[in-house]
């Protein structure tokens, strides 16, 4: 399936967890392509307003923002790898709740019963990011981590882009809202697929690697010692090291990147009034782009570096929300939709390796789940103040505005990152 990655090259070591950590990402763009990109979409349609839609793009924020840290803490006595296969399993088994929805649910209230389901999806979500991400430092040396990255990106849009114009045609040929639980039931599949791949993802033993405790408690009371302990066990003192100062710009990376994120979807159907299919269009060319800007990530990285990387990602993302501001036909939502690709190919792209360059090696999980909580922050914030600028200003004006703040945080990465 992968063989035009090339994984001869690797070492031998490397190549079984680089396959399936790419498989991972594939299956999870075919989640992303279907359930994922049209969920905010299906939103919009059955009424939502886009102060509900920030609270959908809001809600995996908020239970990060709960219980990303206590799942830091957890890491530090469990072994990484099983603790993301059993998240995994419950995060993307409560996607099949999705199928059922269009079918059983009052249009009226569908909105507010996805808000709830999100939320619900997010508690295990939570702990799954925090240990992917420790996963992936642990199996992937630093000297590989743009090559991977850049490869899990590519393998990530091109899943997405058929995955989308599948779900395009689907859409497009079936009755409203049958259509969507097809959408969902692919979803569904994708994320099952996603979670037998990282099964397979083997850690071998290294010097830093924290083993837990011969006999640990029960889960439950783990989390409540973490509770009762919470000033050790969440490391604090991690907010008077340096890398406060990169929690600060991660924190200012994702508010600029989900302002406008929530003004997208009811600015396409409703101002614009794109069709699901050709909305579909858009996502596919936007991971085409994606695809095409990752397969370049190494190159460009080795002249940025992953921090200018960053930026200049950042910088160009702004494009997005800028041309979509002006767009009167779909010709220019397509061109948004092209530029944004290769925006996120490479601040995406180099965003978590740039991270992994700063975290302090002595303190992976607690800076990674620290990481974790100020993303969060960002994201929430983001989602929440985004309609209401939208609100004050009318949603051509504001995401021009917030294009802008995408732009300047992009400079402020790449002149004190």
């Amino acid at each position: 399936m992968f063989r035009w990655l090339n994984l001869g090259v690797l070492p031998a070591e490397y190549r079984g967890n680089f396959s399936h950590l790419i498989a991972d990402i594939a299956w999870y763009g075919v989640l992303n392509g279907s359930s994922l990109s049209f969920l905010t979409i299906y939103a919009a349609r059955v009424g939502a307003t886009a102060e509900q839609i920030g609270w959908i793009n809001a809600a995996p924020a908020l239970m990060s923002l709960l219980f990303a840290l206590p799942a830091g803490a957890l890491l530090e006595q469990r072994f990484v790898h099983p603790m993301v296969v059993r998240t995994a399993v419950i995060h993307r088994l409560l996607y099949l709740i999705l199928v059922f929805l269009p079918l059983w649910a009052s249009t009226s209230i569908q909105p507010s019963v996805l808000i709830g389901l999100i939320f619900l999806f997010y508690i295990p979500g939570a702990a799954l990011s925090v240990s992917f991400n420790a996963l992936f430092a642990e199996t992937v040396p630093a000297n590989w981590r743009a090559w991977v990255a850049g490869m899990r990106n590519a393998a990530f849009a091109i899943a997405t882009i058929v995955s989308s114009l599948i779900c395009g045609y689907i859409l497009n040929i079936s009755p409203f809202p049958t259509g969507y639980v097809w959408v969902f039931l692919i979803g569904v599949i994708g994320a099952a697929m996603s979670t037998v791949h990282l099964y397979f993802v083997r850690v071998g033993t290294k010097e830093n690697h924290k083993v837990p405790r011969e006999n640990p408690r029960p889960l439950v009371a783990t989390f409540l010692g973490i509770i009762a302990d919470y000033k050790r066990v969440f490391h604090f003192e991690i907010l008077h090291t340096p890398f406060r100062h990169i929690l600060l710009i991660m924190l200012g990376f994702h508010l600029a990147q989900y302002l406008p994120v929530p003004l997208f979807p009811i600015y396409t159907v409703k101002v614009l009034g794109i069709s699901d299919q050709f909305i579909s269009l858009g996502n596919a060319l936007f991971f085409f782009s994606v695809f095409v800007g990752s397969t370049q990530l190494v190159r460009i990285t080795r002249v940025m570096g992953n921090r200018g990387t960053t930026g200049f990602g950042l910088m160009l993302l702004s494009g997005f929300p800028a041309l979509l501001s002006i767009a009167h036909s779909p010709a220019v939502y397509l061109l948004a939709n092209f530029i944004g690709g290769a925006a996120w190919s490479l601040a995406g792209g180099a965003l978590f390796n740039y991270l992994l360059d700063r975290v302090p090696e002595e303190a992976r999980g607690p800076s990674l789940a620290w990481f974790n909580v100020v993303a969060n922050a960002g994201v929430l914030v983001g989602s929440l103040v985004g309609p209401l600028v939208g609100l004050w200003l009318g949603l051509p004006l504001a995401l021009l505005i917030l294009a802008g703040v995408r732009f300047l945080m992009g400079w402020v990465i790449i002149r004190w990152g």
